[in-house]
């Protein structure tokens, strides 16, 4: 990870990726799974969070917690949205329906659930990832219907997030809240999957930020603090 700061200001361009990504990102979480399983697998990013031992250190030296919280908002954009060719439509599952998985680079436990249907399309969801050493992360949400227009077809998804820490991290916690939508665009190469929105991060002691997603792929976090904080990087790898 480079960083260049200021006495003020401190922008990160991070490089903590994460496997697959791009194309063949979007077929392991689509190709032949399920609504369930697809969230489970599309959290499977939690390589991302491992920035927080750094950020959150319990060996007395000082916490960094508004970049623990700009890492924290851009893990969430990436467990919230696909992008690249190839995505095919998952099977739709039954209300109930449970899945677990593990992330194969982390071994992160996770589980996701359809907790049920509302009103025409409306589904509500959750997921949870448990990473040892590093904390919990559970997220619901609720795809609220499908949208036609010039980008293509529209999956709004009001949501919410949250994650605290475990030990040997330095206790804290976090929550980001707002809407995330998924799109599918038609290509000569094949449907085209990606996502946009913008998510309101806040932590226990009293942070705030914002994180971008954008439908090129870039996502950009920014907290204010004693020293505010710019993450920014690429979902595509």
């Amino acid at each position: 990870m480079a960083a260049r700061s200021s006495a003020s200001r401190s922008t990160i361009e991070s490089d903590a990726g994460y496997a697959p990504v791009g194309d063949a990102r979007a077929a392991y979480e689509t190709h032949g799974t399920s609504l369930v399983r697809y969230l489970a697998r599309r959290t499977a990013k939690t390589r991302l969070l491992l920035e927080l031992v750094e950020c959150l250190p319990s060996d007395g030296r000082p916490p960094r917690p508004e970049q623990a919280l700009a890492v924290f908002g851009v893990f969430c954009a990436a467990a919230a949205a696909s992008f690249g060719r190839g995505y095919r439509q998952p099977s739709f599952d039954v209300t109930g329906t449970e899945i677990a998985e593990e992330d194969r680079e982390t071994s992160a436990r996770i589980s996701a659930r359809l907790d049920g249907r509302g009103p025409g399309s409306r589904l509500r969801l959750s997921v949870r990832a448990e990473l040892d050493g590093i904390g919990i992360f559970e997220g619901h949400e609720e795809i609220v219907g499908t949208t036609v227009g010039l980008h293509g077809l529209g999956m709004p998804a009001p949501s919410v997030f949250e994650f605290r820490t475990a030990p040997p991290l330095a206790p804290w916690s976090a929550r980001a809240v707002g809407t995330i939508t998924a799109e599918l665009t038609p290509s000569l190469s094949g449907t085209r999957v990606r996502g946009h929105g913008r998510l309101e991060l806040s932590d226990d002691g009293g942070l705030r930020g914002v994180v971008e997603l954008m439908r090129n792929g870039r996502v950009e976090a920014t907290v204010d603090g004693p020293v505010s904080v710019v993450v920014e990087r690429s979902l595509l790898g």
